[in-house]
């Protein structure tokens, strides 16, 4: 139960710090608010930086959920991995008709690679 909830806070974690810096980013430039997608967003450089934001705060709830839970223990990788999993599916089932496809295919990769990193900084065993 203690990895379960572990994951848990880290997936809400990562979400909360991608939605603050999309919420930071909307009163900024005093455009209408978005959770995802590239509506609110007001220039390339922008989406950049959210990659670079969602590739951060994966990595940072993740690395939170992993010292949280047992040491060395792959199913809070495997539970972070299925919270994603259905969280993109999501994502990307109510965004189909609002954003361009390159984001919808590119923007996933971004919560999977932090993932990762978060993965082989941690030196899960």
């Amino acid at each position: 139960m203690k990895v379960f909830f572990s994951a848990l806070f880290g997936f809400c974690f990562s979400l909360f710090v991608e939605g603050f810096s999309r919420i930071i980013i909307s009163f900024f430039h005093k455009q209408e608010f978005f959770f995802f997608g590239v509506g609110a967003l007001p220039s390339a450089s922008w989406i950049i930086l959210i990659y670079i934001v969602s590739i951060v705060s994966t990595w940072l709830g993740a690395m939170l959920a992993f010292s949280m839970s047992d040491s060395k223990s792959k199913k809070t990788f495997y539970i972070l991995l299925s919270f994603l999993v259905l969280w993109i599916s999501f994502e990307t089932l109510s965004s189909v008709n609002m954003v361009p496809k390159w984001y919808s295919i590119t923007y996933p990769l971004t919560s999977i690679i932090g993932l990762l990193i978060s993965k082989f900084t941690y030196k899960l065993k």
